[in-house]
């Protein structure tokens, strides 16, 4: 005895009298984007639990270091190849450990002088190599540039022949992290008291005018010294330090740096006082004048929130140069603490004790803005920040954030003079896979997004995604993207397209001609079956109405994001027939997204003279109506 329902075995008749059945009608959505245009993936050919990336600006391929292998690939010729750099000596791992720690998990993949410097654990035996047109060097000892065993809180600064890092050189010391000039000038260390458990999140080199100015900066998390109930447990931090930094004279401080001086950063939003405390990852912004060289804070806070602040390395050097001690109440000697002394020369002896019991500046760090406020704030918990400048037709320039989620996507939001808007979510790993890197190339206009099992290459001017439909094209308000010529054209393609990032008056903006009205698609439904009607939402800024026959039947609310407007009619009637249509509103212009007229698919064949069916069939097919309504 057949056991379906009375529907699925009415569905099912029809199926086999009628042919085909009426599916759900779908559309990509062009906003939340689940396969992005253009994208390319490498998979890699096992899954790495500890992967790096290293990709070289303008080019097409990415390194990747694994366990004792380094994978390379090339998006564009589709050349690859994989180097081995295995485990030498059994290694040196002291305790039992697990079986991780006797493994190479390669740590660093950097340009290093003509070739590439690749560093990793050894089985608790640090090494490193030197790679040049793929012939490996003899291995050389990579204590202090790679940990001994697999560590996220650690930082590695390549800058020319110099090397900076915070790595321990030793397994059984080092317990209190410090930041160390390992390569070139001579090696230091920060005194083991002028950071308190540090968390370390990313650090760059500044050049002045005078290249005895020139600076370190890091940035990092580290406990607050303020233990009372209402203090946040960590404080954001900037540090400083100059290049040319010799160490002090005494043989306490020959090897340490005489220069550190430490800030808080501050991203707090001044209407709700909400304190964004937790820094995540910042990404530089270079300019001419460093000066206007600016700095993007990544910041979380207990509830899952986040924040970007940006600050200018002008107002944090005018911090470091002006600000008191905390905590410091003698004269200032004749060097001042922090301050850089002439090539070759040593900070006196004075200064430098001062500055080493006294590390941090009573000042904090503001953000740019006239209001010191965050450039945005939400509810999402983002995990890395990079920064686009695209430079569009009309010669002003403007900054795409692509900010990584914990769910495996990128939501890419723009700098705007009404402020910031989230104009698209990239979900690159459907199965939300964690993001480990994200790698910005600025002159080829590519992101480059990395996983534990695979590397994707997406294009940053996406502009297929706007449905070639003029409205959609200019109301996304994409900075890559334009209207030229019926289609919706990146600007890297083409500099006369049309934009209004500025959202300047609609009238006269989009020409008639831009503007095509299709006509309703006809669907055929049975009747009694099940029938979805999907609207793509295309901007968490727009209202989507649904209306049937011209009667308004569902709004959505895109306050909170969801993947499409849906409108699901259970068991289709002669009530449902007849004309949907799908309109958004945003800034004023409404425009229809989907238009659909649902027809009685018993009643358009016959009345195209398609109704073959027998008197036998007939009969079947009424039998099983009044099954249905019987059930019902």
């Amino acid at each position: 005895m057949d056991r379906r329902s009375p529907i699925a075995l009415f569905m099912a008749l029809c199926a086999s009298q009628l042919g085909v059945l009426a599916a759900g009608h779908s559309k990509v959505n062009p906003r939340i984007i689940t396969a992005p245009q253009g994208a390319k993936e490498y998979v890699f050919p096992r899954s790495e639990k500890y992967p790096v990336f290293y990709h070289k600006e303008n080019s097409s391929a990415i390194y990747i270091g694994g366990e004792g292998k380094l994978y390379y690939y090339d998006f564009a010729t589709y050349e690859n190849y994989t180097e081995d750099f295995p485990v030498k000596n059994e290694g040196q791992c002291m305790t039992s450990g697990s079986l991780e720690d006797n493994k190479n998990y390669l740590t660093l993949v950097e340009k290093y002088g003509d070739g590439m410097l690749v560093c990793g654990t050894g089985a608790c035996a640090p090494t490193c190599w030197n790679l040049t047109q793929r012939k490996e060097s003899t291995s050389w000892d990579g204590r202090g540039i790679a940990p001994f065993t697999p560590d996220s809180n650690t930082l590695v600064v390549v800058d020319g022949h110099d090397i900076y890092s915070t790595i321990k050189k030793s397994q059984q010391n080092g317990k209190i992290p410090r930041f160390r000039r390992v390569r070139g000038g001579g090696e230091l260390y920060t005194s083991d008291t002028v950071m308190q458990n540090p968390q370390f999140v990313k650090a760059t080199t500044l050049r002045h005018e005078e290249p005895h100015q020139d600076k370190i900066y890091y940035f990092f998390r580290e406990d607050n010294p303020d233990k009372s109930p209402e203090a946040p447990r960590n404080i954001s931090r900037v540090a400083q330090l100059c290049k040319e930094d010799k160490g002090g004279t005494s043989s306490l401080s020959a090897s340490k740096w005489t220069t550190f001086l430490k800030a808080s950063l501050i991203c707090v939003d001044p209407v709700t006082k909400g304190n964004f405390n937790w820094l995540q990852d910042v990404f530089f912004v270079p300019a001419s004048d460093w000066r206007r060289s600016k700095v993007y804070g990544l910041f979380t806070n207990t509830w899952g929130s986040s924040a970007v602040c940006v600050y200018s390395f002008g107002d944090i050097d005018n911090v470091f140069r002006t600000s008191k001690l905390k905590g410091y109440n003698g004269p200032n000697p004749e060097i001042k603490p922090g301050q850089c002394v002439s090539s070759g020369q040593h900070t006196p002896s004075e200064t430098f004790k001062i500055a080493d019991s006294h590390p941090e500046v009573e000042d904090r760090v503001e953000p740019l803005s006239p209001t010191k406020s965050p450039l945005f704030h939400n509810k999402h918990r983002y995990q890395k920040i990079g920064v686009h400048e695209v430079s569009v037709g009309d010669g002003r320039r403007y900054n795409v954030l692509y900010l990584a989620t914990d769910k495996g996507s990128v939501h890419k939001i723009v700098e705007l003079l009404d402020g910031v808007q989230n104009i698209m979510e990239l979900q690159v790993f459907p199965k939300k896979d964690p993001i480990q890197s994200m790698i910005l190339d600025h002159k080829r206009a590519m992101l480059y997004v990395g996983s534990t099992n695979k590397v994707v290459e997406i294009p940053m001017d996406m502009c297929g995604v706007y449905r070639n439909n003029c409205h959609s094209c200019l109301l996304a308000r994409d900075p890559y993207c334009g209207w030229f010529n019926g289609t919706c054209q990146s600007v890297y393609l083409n500099r006369e397209v049309r934009q209004n990032l500025n959202l300047d008056p609609w009238r006269g903006t989009c020409q008639k001609g831009d503007i095509k009205e299709d006509d309703y698609q006809n669907i055929t439904v049975v009747p009694f079956s099940r029938y979805y009607l999907n609207c793509p939402i295309e901007s968490h800024y727009a209202t989507y109405n649904w209306y049937h026959n011209n009667s308004l039947i569902k709004t959505c609310n895109t306050t909170h994001p969801q993947q499409d407007c849906f409108h699901f009619i259970q068991n289709v009637s002669h009530v449902h027939y007849g004309h949907y249509v799908c309109i958004s509103e945003e800034d004023g212009f409404k425009q229809a997204l989907v238009k659909e007229r649902l027809v009685n698919q018993l009643r358009f064949m016959s009345q195209k003279g398609q109704a073959t069916m027998t008197f036998g069939s007939w009969l079947q097919l009424l039998l099983m109506v009044l099954l249905v309504e019987l059930f019902h």
